[in-house]
């Protein structure tokens, strides 16, 4: 890992709790995924379980059930384990319920737009901020507490510690951080509104890059505090946001924002757009995003248990390995809201759209859809606009459990 200007002074070397358990894991990563990269150059090895760039098991196989499936995806953002192997789900002929059928996905090429209303390329990023004068200025300098930035091009992304109440406005973070991040937060009341997060280069339409040209988060939180997101864009990463911190006073949120494009595994990540691992945090916002890619974990990746007052609403999800994880296996969840969210058909999940939910606690599955994508892999028309329950069915009624 590559140690940022700064970092090298006394202050820096008493990381503080909640890193302790990430540095350990991320040393044992980066040693990881040296040896991967030597064993693949002799031919050893090419991948773990999913291929490089994402593409569905070899079997060709996807479980809908996702509280039914067998394995718990990996609770950590980037270290290889054994992926669990999906089983057939029979299509239900039980009048006014399907199950969501199986079938071939598209790769990792163009992806079909979000349907209208959800964030895309025309809501999201520096291009779309207001009063975006038309081009970027290359910052120089640290940023400092109780500022604003606006407008600005942050060639090495930032290093965020110490500093509080700072908000980006309309700017592009970019690195090519393979193991380590772009943007690390180390402090309080940080807010990105309109920004993008893009692996180094000219800035172009987002694309699919290899694993060695991407970064492996854009936002990696590493102490407490509270941040906020909104209509920004991230695209060329392994994991997009990593948080481990989030209360009702400092909580985390991320809302209007467009998740898309993840770099190829390479067999070292697992790949997910939002990322907790370990459980605990509380009081998270997920609001009308749109979480689409081909990769092997997770979308919205909350893998712990014990969450509390989650609220999860209005977003578009589709692809990767199981779609959504909202908390584990359910266990100690309480008062997680999962609302008016919708999941396309644009990009087949390797095993299915949801691992673990467990009613009760306060928690409550309302007004979820089934959105049939043009050009995804059903082409199942009646099932568009069916409530998407729990247990992987497709209803004429939405849930009540």
């Amino acid at each position: 890992m590559r140690l940022r200007r700064g970092r090298q002074d006394a202050d820096h070397l008493r990381w503080p709790p909640l890193m302790a358990d990430r540095l350990y894991r991320r040393l044992t990563i980066v040693g990881l995924a040296l040896v991967l990269v030597a064993l693949a150059g002799a031919g050893v090895v090419s991948r773990f379980g999913v291929s490089p760039t994402g593409a569905a098991a070899p079997d060709g196989t996807t479980n809908a059930n996702g509280p039914g499936a067998t394995g718990q995806p990996s609770t950590t953002g980037s270290s290889p384990s054994p992926r669990p192997t999906a089983t057939p789900t029979p299509i239900a002929t039980t009048p006014g319920r399907t199950t969501a059928p199986p079938g071939p996905g598209p790769g990792p090429g163009p992806l079909p737009p979000p349907p209208n209303g959800f964030p895309d390329a025309s809501t999201t990023g520096y291009r779309n901020a207001p009063g975006y004068p038309g081009k970027l200025t290359r910052f120089t300098g640290s940023v400092q507490s109780n500022k604003t930035y606006k407008f600005m091009e942050f060639p090495d992304g930032a290093y965020l510690q110490g500093i509080s109440n700072v908000t980006f406005i309309g700017c592009r973070f970019t690195s090519n951080e393979v193991v380590d991040a772009t943007v690390v937060i180390f402090g309080d009341n940080i807010t990105f509104q309109y920004s993008s997060f893009e692996p180094v280069g000219t800035p172009g339409a987002a694309r699919t890059v290899n694993y060695g040209n991407g970064y492996q988060y854009a936002i990696d939180q590493r102490g407490s505090g509270n941040f906020t997101v909104e209509h920004s864009d991230f695209w060329g990463w392994g994991n997009a946001i990593q948080f481990g911190a989030s209360n009702q006073a400092n909580p985390v949120i991320v809302k209007d924002s467009w998740f898309h494009h993840p770099r190829t595994d390479g067999g070292v990540d697992h790949t997910d757009a939002i990322l907790e691992s370990y459980g605990g945090p509380s009081y998270m916002i997920f609001d009308h995003n749109t979480i689409v890619g081909v990769g092997n974990t997770n979308g919205l990746a909350l893998q712990g248990k014990d969450y509390s007052n989650v609220t999860i609403t209005r977003n578009y999800f589709s692809g990767f390995g199981y779609t959504v994880n909202a908390g584990g296996n359910g266990s100690g969840n309480r008062n997680v809201r999962f609302v008016g969210n919708t999941f396309g058909t644009d990009l087949r999940p390797v095993y299915g759209p949801l691992y673990g939910w467990r009613d009760g606690s306060g928690n409550l599955w309302r007004q979820n859809k089934w959105h049939i994508a043009a050009g995804g892999y059903s082409s199942r028309s009646e099932d568009n606009g069916k409530y998407w329950w729990p247990d992987g069915s497709l209803r004429t009624t939405d849930y009540t459990g």
